[in-house]
């Protein structure tokens, strides 16, 4: 009777352990981006000619890569974020991609929502329903986020030392044609979640698709305060020693 109890009593303690160890290693992700949080990216290379000839001339008639070109930057405005124990989704405004110095008036409103658990995907995801086959925002901790999900054989998740989700593209993979030739992309996340680097890739290492996300590091704006301060104050110095100097003679 006793070792029985004993069993019973050290069956549940395991249990209780295990769902205790369990709980402590589940990552709970969230949203890195926050409401009200501007993102900028820029376009440093695109290669129009062979965008058309890879994917056909419409390409960029839609989507996050409207009208794309070297040069043009693209602007969300993020308006709401919402997470719960199912879901996480961002609402944002777009500024399309455009060469003005002003954003002007937004062109539309759009939204993407993840699954808080990565495991809910079903096997052989992929992001085709995204700009060219990867997302321009992540859930975080963005690296085991990725890591989690079952995603087909053109992706291969990398943590090594950042966030990066290489995509291997055969010809002919998407549809007959689409696309005509073999690509690569490399798509860098930062800890936020934020598409840092986006490159498309054909034979030869050559880059026809650079985009960038475009920030200022946090230590930019107070170093230019400094420097700004510095050189008003050198100057109010100079204009005092002057004056001084003039009125001695």
């Amino acid at each position: 009777m006793r070792r029985k109890l004993f069993l019973l009593n050290f069956g549940f303690l395991l249990l209780l352990l295990i769902n205790l160890i369990s709980n402590a290693n589940a990552i709970e992700y969230q949203t890195g981006v926050k409401s009200g949080q501007e993102l900028v990216w820029k376009c440093n290379i695109c290669n129009k000619n062979e965008m058309d000839s890879i994917f056909g001339p419409n390409w960029d008639d839609s989507g996050i890569f409207n009208n794309l070109s070297k040069g043009k930057r693209m602007k969300w405005n993020i308006s709401d974020v919402q997470f719960n124990q199912t879901f996480l989704t961002i609402q944002f405004s777009i500024w399309e991609w455009t060469s003005e110095s002003s954003w002007g008036v937004k062109d539309n409103d759009s939204r993407i929502t993840y699954f808080s658990n990565p495991d809910h995907y079903s096997q052989g995801l992929n992001f085709t329903l995204y700009s060219f086959f990867a997302p321009f925002w992540f859930p975080i901790p963005v690296g085991d986020y990725m890591g989690e999900l079952s995603l087909n054989e053109w992706y291969d998740v990398d943590n090594r030392v950042l966030p990066t989700l290489n995509v291997d593209i055969r010809a002919n993979d998407i549809s007959p044609g689409i696309p005509s030739k073999d690509i690569n992309i490399i798509a860098i996340y930062n800890d936020d979640g934020i598409l840092n680097s986006y490159k498309i890739y054909i034979e030869g290492n050559i880059v026809i698709i650079d985009v960038s996300f475009d920030f200022l590091p946090f230590y930019v704006i107070p170093v230019l305060i400094g420097l700004l301060c510095v050189c008003i104050l050198s100057i109010l110095i100079f204009i005092i020693k002057k004056r001084k100097s003039i009125v001695r003679r």
